[in-house]
């Protein structure tokens, strides 16, 4: 793999853009792609959903933190808006005037009128109630809208004329993006805190489901060796075996992670932006500093991101190809059949790709473009016009930006048309600075060289299912999100009194603090930023449990909880003791974690250990001393591992 490099073409003020050299891939599974013929065909307009759309009229916008559909013109200029409920999910269109939104936090999927061009008309159709609706995608014949629900850890199918249920099918935990393919045929789903992508055929209702797995198999491995007066630090790859015998080993493996946006493109190619981490790794060049995360030398980041090409979706000849991305946090893509370009936006540092001929043997970074100074956009949704206008929102700005790609060598700042404000801040001036700094990529006050930000590890607050090496510790990523506010002390081992302090503690093992010159002294975040953090931290609503199956057994569970006195430890509103537990573990003593979204939030116990919650309840994970459940009956375990998940 061969990270980006870039070379200036035009300087501009605000709105930066530069051309990059071409960029190689590299191949996980068989040989290189061969050369292809230019795409002739992709899939349809309402593929894949995003947070804005373009129709004959001007702007749809999903405002997702005011909980606003804001209609604009083609100057990106609101002419009117539709209240519904903050935390929106997606939109999607089928190009013909059926519109239809996420409304995710009231539970809900809405059929939108989309009004005429000065707003009049725009309003609520039709809605039905879903669990925690979040990504949508459309059919190619517009007939069914394809759900994915968070909070049941599912893909639904509904019929667009009325929102009736076609099927349902249970998936995984944090499911968000969903793309149909051209033919319709299939529909891929991608996860925050899993490395595989799932394919399900829409012909099967649902029932023939195919995972691909994008997990890198190739363990990163770091040696030392003492050459007379001096260290060598060897780094090298190691090919997994694919026996059923062998132990897999944690140390140096890689895991991809945070699949917010999923595209088919020509060929009939998925895409895939993600993350990829390397959470436990022996960190033998450095040594000065004991509970680091992550990776291990500066050519083996403990996180990168990159873009998945994978031909024959879904299907037993599937091959995948990666390439190494210029943008922190791929949030956001758009694809323009014409050139075979895909644009890739970063939301944690607002930087645009343009990655020409991706679907070829060599596709290459065309130009890059930073929006804003990389402080003050948070980029969510881009979408191209045919006209040759690639449309990008701004989440902290709720401004949508239009850049003319027709001759992109040409471009000045003042042909980027900035629109308007779109709606009013609905959170506070403080909450909304502390989203900005958690999703804050490229920032060295926060991280190592601004590797990693919050948002890398706890998207929307939660987690990335990963365990990281911090010393002599492994260390499951906690949910933050309604769990940690007012839950002192902090900290897996409870060290850190305050929250404040525990944020300032995860900064410096992230080697958080830009040297001041050549001074020692450090710039961090001050406390206002800290504040500020802190605030937007404790505004985010806890994960939202799966509806039960069966009530009477979450009673008997219930019952089971307190029976076992449970609730001695996980007590109160946020079911915490703000205690410490001497437990047999590196730590020495474990603090008591939040139950609440425990649903979401596998693995469990702090190292990971227990890969769900029948795992933990059969005490088949590392920690034993927790509880004894051995003389629980298996009827009983049910019921009580059915009232952990509602919590």
């Amino acid at each position: 793999m061969v990270l980006i490099g870039v070379a200036a073409r035009a300087e501009l003020p605000k709105l930066a853009l530069k051309t990059a050299p071409v960029v190689e891939t590299s191949h996980l599974d068989g040989p290189p792609r061969t050369p292809l013929r230019p795409p002739a065909r992709t899939t349809h307009i309402g593929s894949h959903g995003g947070v804005m759309i373009v129709d004959s009229h001007g702007l749809l916008v999903v405002e997702r933190s005011a909980g606003k559909l804001v209609r604009a013109d083609r100057n990106a200029k609101p002419v009117a808006e539709l209240a519904l409920t903050p935390g929106l999910g997606e939109i999607v269109h089928d190009g013909a005037g059926a519109v239809f939104v996420a409304d995710r936090a009231a539970g809900r999927v809405v059929r939108i009128n989309p009004g005429d061009a000065s707003g009049q008309g725009l309003g609520v159709a039709t809605a039905v109630e879903l669990g925690e609706p979040h990504g949508l995608a459309l059919t190619p014949d517009g007939a069914t809208l394809l759900v994915t629900d968070v909070s049941e850890h599912a893909l639904v199918a509904l019929r667009t004329a009325d929102l009736s249920q076609r099927w349902r099918v249970e998936l995984g935990p944090e499911p968000r993006a969903v793309a149909v393919s051209r033919d319709g045929l299939t529909a891929a789903v991608g996860f925050l805190s899993s490395g595989s992508l799932a394919f399900v055929e829409l012909d099967s209702a649902g029932e023939r489901v195919h995972w691909r797995g994008l997990d890198p198999r190739d363990h990163v491995a770091i040696t030392e060796e003492e050459h007379g007066y001096e260290s060598m630090v060897t780094v090298a790859r190691r090919k997994e075996m694919r026996s059923k015998y062998q132990t897999p080993v944690e140390t140096g493996r890689r895991y991809a992670r945070n699949f917010f946006a999923l595209a088919f493109v020509g060929h009939d190619m998925l895409i895939a932006p993600h993350e990829l981490a390397t959470p436990q790794l022996e960190r033998i060049p450095s040594r000065d500093r004991a509970d680091t995360y992550g990776g291990g030398a500066e050519s083996i980041p403990p996180l990168m991101h990159q873009l998945a090409i994978i031909e024959q979706p879904g299907g037993l000849d599937s091959r995948a190809s990666f390439m190494d991305l210029d943008v922190h946090q791929p949030k956001a893509v758009a694809y323009d059949l014409a050139t075979d370009t895909l644009y890739v936006a970063g939301y944690g540092d607002d930087v645009v790709l343009a990655i020409a001929d991706v679907t070829q043997q060599m596709p290459y970074v065309d130009w890059r473009a930073q929006v804003g100074d990389g402080r003050s956009c948070g980029v969510d949704g881009i979408t191209l016009e045919q006209s040759g206008s690639l449309w990008i929102h701004c989440e902290f700005r709720r401004q949508a930006l239009r850049l003319n790609i027709n001759d992109p060598s040409t471009t000045k700042d003042d042909e980027w048309l900035r629109g308007a404000e779109l709606t009013a801040r609905v959170r506070s001036e403080q909450i909304e600075h502390g989203a900005e700094l958690f999703r804050r990529g490229g920032d060295p006050k926060i991280s190592s060289n601004g590797m990693m930000a919050c948002a890398n590890c706890h998207p929307e607050g939660r987690t990335d299912g990963l365990t990281w090496r911090l010393g002599d510790s492994i260390l499951q990523t906690p949910i933050l999100a309604g769990r940690v506010g007012d839950t002192a002390p902090y900290k897996w081992d409870g060290q850190d009194p305050t929250l404040s302090r525990s944020l300032r503690h995860t900064m410096e093992r992230l080697g958080g603090g830009e040297l001041v010159g050549w001074t020692m002294p450090l710039k961090l975040l001050s406390d206002a930023e800290v504040d500020a953090m802190i605030a937007y931290i404790k505004s985010l609503e806890p994960p939202r449990p799966r509806k039960p199956k069966d009530e009477q057994a979450v009673a008997r569970g219930r019952a089971v909880f307190e029976a076992e006195a449970c609730d001695g430890c996980h007590a109160g509103a946020k079911l915490v003791d703000g205690s410490q537990h001497a437990l047999d573990t590196t730590l020495g003593q474990v603090d008591t974690p939040s139950l609440l979204g425990l649903s979401n939030s596998r693995p469990y116990y702090h190292d990971g250990s227990a890969k769900d919650l029948w795992t933990l309840l059969t005490d088949r994970g590392t920690i034993h001393e927790m509880a004894d459940t051995s003389k629980l009956s298996d009827a009983q375990l049910r019921d009580l591992n059915a009232y952990l998940e509602s919590l």
